[in-house]
């Protein structure tokens, strides 16, 4: 079980290895937890703080466990970052986390580089998706398209590091409202609704 989630809010679990793209890990968390989702970072390295891409150390909420219960959340996202990402496709425990996710219709997010991890999963075929330019190598499989963030069911993914305010707002619109998305958007003063 995933200790340290409070009351009865939507709950995001957010995997992450060293080498993440700082502005999608942030801008993302940032925005769910300004709706009020209880957000749980977890690193996967064994440790608690993170070095990411550019040298910006974060520390998570915690670390992995093999206790973690990946059915206790609304929702996993992954950062992108190419370090990260392919760490976390290779990362057994996180294609095991996916898996689950999807088969109990949880939402799944990954910017960046990071959809590589939910297409090793299985998660792309035949599904929109998008990333940053060249990591997918099943474009041909799923269909790929460009836009910054590209939903799909509860399948939610983002091109890159410029889109991840964009694509945090799309975790909150699908998470909660439209409505909470737009107080949100305002409260951040966004200037593209």
């Amino acid at each position: 079980m995933l200790d340290g989630f409070k009351d009865n809010r939507k709950k995001a679990l957010v995997l992450v290895h060293d080498g993440f793209e700082e502005t999608e890990y942030i801008a993302p968390v940032d925005m769910l937890m300004r709706a009020g989702a209880d957000v749980r970072t977890v690193s996967m390295t064994g440790r608690k703080t993170l070095c990411g891409a550019h040298g910006i150390n974060i520390e998570a909420n915690s670390v992995w466990s093999d206790g973690i219960d990946a059915s206790g959340f609304d929702c996993v996202f992954l950062p992108g970052g190419g370090p990260n990402s392919k760490s976390l496709r290779d990362d057994e425990r996180v294609i095991e986390v996916l898996k689950t996710a999807a088969a109990e219709g949880k939402m799944i997010a990954a910017i960046c580089a990071a959809p590589i991890a939910l297409e090793r999963a299985g998660l792309t075929r035949g599904r929109r998706v998008t990333s940053y330019p060249g990591c997918l190598e099943s474009e041909a499989i799923c269909q790929y398209e460009t836009l910054p963030v590209v939903k799909d069911g509860n399948i939610i993914t983002g091109r890159g590091a410029g889109c991840a305010v964009d694509f945090g707002l799309a975790l909150v619109e699908t998470l909660y409202s439209n409505k909470e998305m737009r107080k949100v958007a305002q409260s951040t003063m966004y200037p593209h609704l």
